[in-house]
């Protein structure tokens, strides 16, 4: 999957949490690189934000390490900007958006927008990989497929947005197991989880 194919899977996601209108990434130089807005926001105008926002120096600065936030509130909503190793993610919400729900919507986002501009900044890096570790991962989408039918998808893409690492990989288990305790049954999630983390040794 290519870089705005992630992007835009990212941002789809965060427009599924209630309250919030929409997205985008911006770079440096104001250009929009992806964005999920309903169609009666102009683009034209979604360009111009993105490059008065990127030439402001003061959000720069504020947002020049690569975990900075910044939350603006207004009248009727709220504008969440979050720094993209070099490039930025920008939210805007309506004012009663669970803030809970959109933290965790927030940070499943930036995981996967993080480690797809990881990706391309070191792609020698990603493939040096220990070799263990995408087997593991393989491993991990092959009981995904196998045990979670239609809910399958969602563990994939969790799997996806976590790192390579077995801290990263035992994070997204507890997350997949969470997610099928929901969706499915407490009981179904203690099996997915034993046989996830049997796989990571845990």
């Amino acid at each position: 999957m290519g870089a705005p194919a992630v992007q835009e899977s990212a941002l789809r996601q965060l427009s599924l949490v209630p309250g919030v209108v929409g997205s985008m990434v911006f770079g440096p130089s104001g250009d929009v690189a992806s964005s999920a807005f309903p169609e009666v926001f102009d683009a034209a105008g979604l360009q111009q934000l993105a490059s008065q926002l990127a030439g402001d120096a003061w959000l720069r600065d504020w947002l020049a390490d690569d975990r900075a936030s910044l939350d603006l509130r207004y009248g009727d909503g709220r504008a969440v900007v979050r720094a993209l190793r070099g490039s930025w993610l920008l939210v805007l919400c309506s004012a009663d958006v669970n803030s809970a729900l959109l933290a965790m919507s927030l940070t499943q986002a930036l995981r996967r927008l993080r480690a797809q501009t990881a990706e391309e900044a070191a792609p020698s890096a990603a493939s040096a990989g220990r070799p263990e570790e995408p087997s593991a991962l393989e491993r991990l989408r092959a009981i995904a497929s196998a045990e979670l039918g239609e809910h399958a998808g969602q563990a994939m893409e969790i799997l996806a947005a976590a790192g390579q690492g077995p801290a990263d990989l035992a994070q997204a288990v507890s997350e997949i197991e969470k997610m099928t305790r929901l969706f499915i049954s407490r009981k179904k999630a203690e099996e997915i989880g034993r046989s996830m983390r049997d796989v990571l040794g845990a």
